[in-house]
């Protein structure tokens, strides 16, 4: 069967697949819903194959639907990429650059770098996108970002450019008045059975404590999941628990002695950070402007 892909048709077809519904599609296109029905409807019959169920709420790809959702986004990273090439010609004077990070890093440690990378090309539009580590790694294989960076560990797959960036030390904290934020010492034994205060599944952080906890013999009481590093701050200030943490996210309330970083010796937990690309992906001159910049 020959089969010419209508790229008209093609993006359509994934501004409903990024949507979840022919409404917001058409929203986001400025198109009519009829409009966006019939032209998936279109697709379908060109392709002879059922590509989305409808629901109630919305839509769901098909397992054909969902393959051909990810080739098309490859093509389209591809045409962006090819674009942006053009204007890159210029001296980096145009283009755009999509980074993810998880939150300690996106947070944390990349805005200087991005203020710098800024300040050297002021015409590359910036776009940074902060998740947890299974989200940003999700908008990576969806081509939605130019590049990962992430605090968990990343399992190699093929075509899968895994690059160590920086280390990082993960620290148990409490508010000041807890009674193990008076001593001196505090063995890992005694973080048996304590309250504790979670990131969200599919945390990088929350990955390595479990690991790291788990590997001595530690069991913890979780009481609280939180969806970000902040919260878990402010919920460990409150008195809800204790929890582990970046102790590059502690600085400013170390100072201010709202929280405490309690002294385990037989608890350091360094771990990995990373940088994650596709490597069948071909890199844009401002990607590669940017970790020109990280070496």
């Amino acid at each position: 069967m020959n089969v010419t892909l209508n790229l008209h048709l093609l993006r359509i077809y994934v501004a409903v697949l990024d949507h979840g519904s022919f409404t917001r599609a058409a929203d986001a296109l400025t198109m009519s819903q009829s409009a966006v029905s019939r032209a998936v409807q279109e697709l379908e019959r060109q392709l002879n194959t059922v590509l989305v169920e409808r629901r109630a709420r919305g839509v769901a790809p098909t397992e054909a639907g969902a393959i051909l959702g990810e080739h098309a986004r490859r093509i389209f990273a591809h045409e962006r990429l090819a674009v942006e090439a053009l204007k890159e010609l210029r001296g980096l004077q145009r283009g755009r650059l999509a980074i993810g990070a998880s939150s300690t890093i996106g947070i944390y440690l990349l805005p200087p770098l991005l203020g710098a990378y800024h300040r050297q090309y002021p015409g590359i539009e910036l776009f940074l996108d902060i998740g947890n580590t299974q989200q940003v790694l999700e908008h990576l294989f969806a081509y939605r970002i130019d590049i990962a960076y992430v605090e968990g560990p990343v399992t190699p797959q093929e075509h899968l450019q895994i690059t160590p960036w920086r280390n990082d030390e993960l620290v148990v904290i409490a508010p000041p008045d807890h009674p193990l934020s008076r001593r001196a010492h505090v063995p890992c034994a005694e973080l048996n059975g304590a309250p504790f205060i979670l990131r969200e599944p599919g945390s990088g952080t929350r990955e390595v404590m479990e690991q790291t906890l788990a590997a001595r013999g530690i069991t913890i009481r979780p009481v609280m999941e939180l969806g970000s590093t902040e919260a878990v701050k402010q919920a460990v200030s409150a008195g809800l628990g204790l929890s582990m943490v970046s102790r590059v996210t502690i600085k400013a309330e170390v100072i201010a002695r709202k929280l405490e970083v309690l002294n385990i010796p037989d608890l350091v937990v360094q771990r990995q950070l990373s940088w994650v690309r596709l490597s069948d992906r071909p890199q844009s001159l401002a990607l590669m402007a940017w970790l020109k910049g990280q070496v």
